[in-house]
């Protein structure tokens, strides 16, 4: 299946809500009580239309039918990085995050970072990440990662 990485744009916004809530949902159902991530999944991202609109990059992910992931980069962090349900183990969240690893090298970071909850720590270490460290990731145990950008 053919996938094209292209910027977000503000018309994106409530679609790219939707798919985080369900990648979300499918991805911690099974790890943790809906209890402890039930708010993640009813409560939008406030700061993904402010990304959008450039304080940060949105990548979409998409194929000739549907945007099916996207992840968020800003001054050499990952802020997110989602996938739809129905499109997971194809290759669409490693090839988002090369291209955020593109973006960072064309931006003279150094690394990137990410805080990763337990269910995507196997994702990033097979992408290379290192873990460095343990953070909060949205009210749950996350790991931090980080790779080292090549310029």
């Amino acid at each position: 299946m053919s996938i094209t990485i292209r910027e977000a744009a503000s018309e994106d916004v409530p679609s790219l809500e939707i798919l985080r809530r369900q990648a979300i949902e499918a991805a911690c159902s099974d790890v943790y009580d809906r209890e402890r991530f039930a708010d993640l999944v009813a409560t939008p991202d406030d700061r993904l239309p402010m990304w959008v609109e450039g304080s940060g990059t949105v990548l979409v992910a998409e194929t000739s039918i549907t945007s099916v992931g996207y992840v968020v980069v800003e001054d050499g962090n990952v802020h997110g990085i989602y996938t739809s349900p129905d499109y997971r183990r194809e290759g669409f969240a490693r090839s988002l995050l090369e291209a955020a690893q593109r973006h960072a090298g064309d931006h003279n970071w150094s690394h990137l970072r990410a805080v990763a909850p337990e269910v995507s720590a196997g994702f990033f270490e097979a992408c290379g990440f290192t873990a460095v460290g343990t953070d909060d990731w949205h009210g749950l145990p996350g790991t931090v990662f980080e790779k080292q950008i090549e310029p």
